[in-house]
């Protein structure tokens, strides 16, 4: 069962003290967005667990903070499925969606502030308070990532119905932008109250600390979302490197494993050089303790997904067992937008 494989990681792991207030605060912002409509779908909602995800990466902040990175979390899952749709039709629901919040984004309009889509309209509403109290570089920036995983998701719409790519590499490239770490990292800085130097954002030393970040969080959802997309049919890097390696099941897991450990040490050794990296640019003290959040703060996200896939039920047997090619995703509007009777 990938939910219970252990990965040894040398962070130790953390956990907001406000979860269990937070998550009722996200309830009641799902509903009043209408993405969450009745008893059976709070229900399915509330066990997915999604948003707790928060209260392992952000495991500092509290408050309005607290609740806008509870309504982020929540709110990633239930666009990531609403791509999933029963075999053999498109997701042109998906697709409109995520055409609409593209236009949202680079095209903002002041005289609109309804829109047709809850997940549109909810975005606005994340969007509007992420922004707050935050330059307008960051914000050019975040808007940039946003649009970036945005059109990740569909180029791999397109691929699902053309080419799926069958090799590691490609897919982790893919699996680099739909994966929504890069703009996980903009809100630690919204959320924690700093911004690094922008022009260090675009450092090659920072480029390659976000690279193994993302390879170890990738590789940590592939191992324990294996079995959902066993259940579904869909493509997963571990069925990737058992073709490659010609290697069982269990021994593609053990690899991946080994690739998150490969990455993690990666990033150790990248931030080891962040000193002489900022002494080198002529930084600040408090420019230089900037960075280094920056830089703690992916190594909170990678141990918080790791500890957090242990724990959900959006990975557990029991959600596995209701999925199969011909039903839509467990956080689908399908399955959450009913009103019970």
């Amino acid at each position: 069962m990938p939910q219970n494989v252990t990965i040894q990681l040398p962070i130790p792991p953390r956990l907001n003290p406000g979860l269990a207030a937070a998550r009722e605060r996200n309830l009641e912002w799902m509903r009043q967005q209408k993405l969450v409509l009745g008893h059976r779908a709070a229900r399915r909602y509330v066990f997915s667990a999604v948003a707790d995800l928060a209260a392992y990466s952000y495991p500092d902040v509290e408050g309005d903070d607290l609740d806008l990175a509870f309504d982020t979390m929540g709110w990633f899952f239930l666009f990531d499925d609403l791509f999933d749709v029963p075999e053999g039709r498109r997701a042109e629901e998906a697709v409109d969606v995520c055409q609409q919040l593209i236009a949202l984004i680079t095209h903002p309009s002041p005289h609109r502030a309804d829109h047709d889509a809850p997940l549109v309209g909810a975005f606005a509403d994340i969007w509007r308070r992420a922004r707050t109290g935050m330059s307008e570089e960051w914000q050019l920036r975040a808007a940039h990532n946003w649009v970036d995983y945005l059109t990740g998701n569909l180029t791999e719409e397109i691929d699902r119905h053309t080419w799926v790519p069958q090799d590691f590499t490609t897919r982790m490239r893919i699996g680099h932008r739909t994966l929504g770490l890069i703009p996980s990292l903009d809100l630690a800085e919204r959320v924690g109250h700093f911004e690094i130097p922008q022009i260090i954002w675009h450092s090659s030393h920072l480029e390659s600390m976000r690279r193994a970040a993302v390879d170890a969080v990738k590789l940590i959802n592939e191992v324990m979302s294996l079995e959902n997309d066993d259940a579904r049919g869909d493509p997963n890097l571990v069925h990737c490197l058992m073709r490659q390696r010609d290697c069982s099941r269990q021994e593609a897991i053990q690899l991946a494993v080994t690739l998150v450990q490969t990455a993690v040490s990666q990033l150790f050794e990248q931030v080891r050089r962040l000193p002489l990296f900022c002494s080198r640019l002529g930084l600040t003290s408090t420019e230089s303790e900037k960075v280094q959040r920056y830089a703690d703060a992916m190594f909170t996200w990678i141990r918080g997904s790791y500890d957090w896939s242990r724990n959900n039920g959006r990975y557990s047997p029991r959600t596995a067992s209701a999925l199969s090619p011909n039903v839509t995703g467990q956080l689908h509007p399908t399955n959450l937008t009913p009103v019970s009777p």
